[in-house]
């Protein structure tokens, strides 16, 4: 599959057995719209920096589905980014404050997020070994 191919369904089916189905949007919603602020309070302030912006929002959306799927193997990480969210809403005037006083951190903050979401990509669409049991990639030394 294709890199991009990751980027194709933002908001997976709800249909059926699905792992999105619970908790789902409960714990999508809140991370894309923490990621959203977080991103708006560090780069919006530096003009330089605002159109790293959208790093933070596709962060929100493609590994908060990657997240709301895992909160429903683990129950915990539910609880974990609602934590997490309520932290970003209550703590949005020191974010902010922090945002507008440094140029570098959100800088490096934003790459890292980048980096993390081409490397997500990457891993979840990498091609898997067909005649392998374990769904390993092939390895080198065959």
């Amino acid at each position: 599959m294709s890199l991009l191919g990751y980027f194709r369904a933002p908001f997976p089916s709800t249909k059926g057995f699905s792992a999105y189905r619970m908790p789902g949007v409960a714990v999508h919603g809140p991370l894309i719209f923490s990621s959203a602020f977080v991103g708006f309070f560090l780069c919006w302030p530096h003009p330089l920096l605002r159109p790293l912006l959208i790093l933070w929002i596709l962060a929100g959306l493609y590994l908060g589905r990657d997240i709301a799927i895992l909160c429903h193997y683990n129950p915990l990480l539910t609880l974990l980014s609602w934590a997490l969210c309520g932290v970003v809403f209550f703590k949005a005037a020191s974010i902010a404050r922090f945002g507008a006083s440094h140029v570098v951190i959100p800088a490096v903050a934003s790459a890292v997020i980048g980096a993390v979401l081409f490397l997500v990509a990457f891993a979840r669409t990498r091609e898997k070994d067909p005649g392998s049991r374990t769904g390993a990639p092939p390895s080198a030394a065959m």
